[in-house]
């Protein structure tokens, strides 16, 4: 492997996080706009001998070909529960040089002994650095408790959406990296940054409604990145809608209105509206089954325009082609996988780590034309995708925008060379409506929040 050298924009930005004398850097590039090299090249340029990773255990390839590649000979060591890695934590404990990578739920298990502490991460690294670090941006969650433990010689956090959904998540995520600069009362800084609006329901009567003016806190702190991933290739977007079959509607409409419903003489009864929602969607998608417990689930044959109007659009539209298709539902991926059969692969939070990894290198090697990922499962630190696929079919939006974002950048990224398609199955007067317009409404005003200096 070739050793990269940094654009112009990415070196200059090396530099800036490299002097930065506060010894600490929020990166909030882009998706595809090289996070992960100006990390390693900042390692090697500050001269770190114990570096913590703290990332989405789908990274860790990428963070170990890219310390490799930048020619930095440190051991890279992998901290988890089997021996090897237990080892690794001990040999972090004890300090000795090395790249040391951590998923994040893992980090916070050791994190903690019951409701008290651990000592797990008293020692003081010489770099910590925080991928997709959105994920610490709740200030009541264990992610950003246990982050508040680790000291370093110089932190770094990398997102490209680092405050998450909501711009109040930028307090937790910049209160660690700078722990002197941002104040220590989440109200008092919120009264500096943000805006309100009148809330019945919250205390005080009102709430947050976003950033007071747009762009100005994270052009505010010390040093605050922000690159934009520019693609040699066009994205084309395209929306295909579909009716429920009759089943489906009758299903639908009875949930809609009387929050229950017979499916096959056995009753499916709601009790609150987020668990709605969740039964809605899953109506939207395919004629569900209830069970005796009343449990849902989706027969593999089970009735589905949505599968219907996938298969025309991957023969007819895409010829074939291969392709990666998102849906919210872990019981539909199954089901979908199963219609597709052999060349098809499922991807979601009950196929391990190993398989995923098998699955990708398929999917790029030919042997798989098409892999059905449940969006939250395959957003974050999975590259490669582009060089197997150029299409995108999402047959169900996540409910959280940055997630579709990160999901479509498997494929719109850095390294695709052909023109990208996305269909978007939607069907009709449902739930899948309401969600497209809500989240282009947020994307955009979080994009005015994080564009540097604009």
């Amino acid at each position: 492997m070739h050793k990269l050298t940094p654009k112009a924009e990415q070196e200059a930005a090396i530099v800036r996080m490299s002097s930065e004398e506060t010894g600490a850097a929020l990166n909030g590039s882009t998706m595809g706009a090289g996070k992960t090299l100006t990390g390693v090249e900042v390692a090697k340029r500050i001269g770190a001998q114990t570096v913590l990773v703290i990332a989405p255990l789908g990274t860790r390839l990428g963070w170990k070909v890219t310390f490799e590649r930048q020619g930095v000979t440190l051991p890279f060591r992998w901290i988890n529960s089997t021996a090897d890695g237990k080892q690794a934590l001990a040999d972090w404990q004890w300090q000795l040089p090395g790249i040391y990578f951590i998923g994040v739920e893992y980090f916070v298990r050791l994190g903690w002994d019951g409701k008290a502490r651990s000592t797990a991460w008293t020692k003081v690294a010489d770099l910590v650095m925080f991928d997709e670090a959105h994920r610490g941006q709740n200030r009541n969650s264990k992610t950003y408790k246990t982050l508040k433990q680790v000291k370093a010689g110089y932190k770094m956090s990398m997102s490209g959406t680092p405050s998450g959904n909501k711009f109040e998540g930028a307090w937790a995520v910049t209160k660690w990296l700078w722990p002197n600069v941002i104040p220590n009362s989440f109200h008092n800084w919120a009264k500096i940054w943000c805006k309100f609006e009148y809330s019945y329901f919250s205390p005080g009567g009102k709430r947050i409604d976003g950033e007071r003016e747009p762009g100005a806190f994270f052009n505010s702190l010390p040093c605050y990145i922000r690159m934009e991933s520019e693609l040699n290739v066009d994205l084309i977007e395209d929306t295909k809608y579909v009716e429920l079959s009759a089943p489906q509607r009758k299903a639908y409409s009875n949930l809609e209105k009387n929050m229950m419903t017979w499916v096959e003489g056995n009753p499916l009864v709601v009790e609150f509206p987020i668990t709605l929602r969740a039964r809605l969607r899953q109506a939207s998608l395919g004629m569900f089954s209830v069970g005796d417990e009343g449990e849902v689930s989706f027969a593999l044959d089970c009735k589905s325009t949505k599968i219907d109007a996938m298969l025309e659009v991957l023969q007819d539209d895409w010829d074939g082609e291969p392709a990666l298709i998102l849906t919210d539902s872990r019981k539909f991926a199954d089901v979908v996988v199963a219609r597709l059969g052999d060349k098809a692969r499922a991807w979601h939070g009950n196929v391990s780590q190993a398989q995923r990894e098998k699955t990708k290198e398929e999917f790029i090697g030919g042997s798989v034309d098409y892999v059905v990922a449940v969006t939250s499962a395959i957003a974050e630190g999975v590259d490669g995708m582009q060089h197997a696929t150029r299409n995108i079919l999402w047959l169900s939006r996540s409910d959280n925008r940055i997630l579709n974002e990160q999901a479509m950048a498997r494929v719109f990224r850095q390294g695709q060379t052909r023109q990208v398609r996305s269909v978007e199955i939607i069907a009709v007067d449902t739930y899948d409506s309401g969600v497209l317009s809500s989240q282009l409404e947020k994307a955009i005003e979080m994009n005015k929040i994080l564009k540097e200096g604009k």
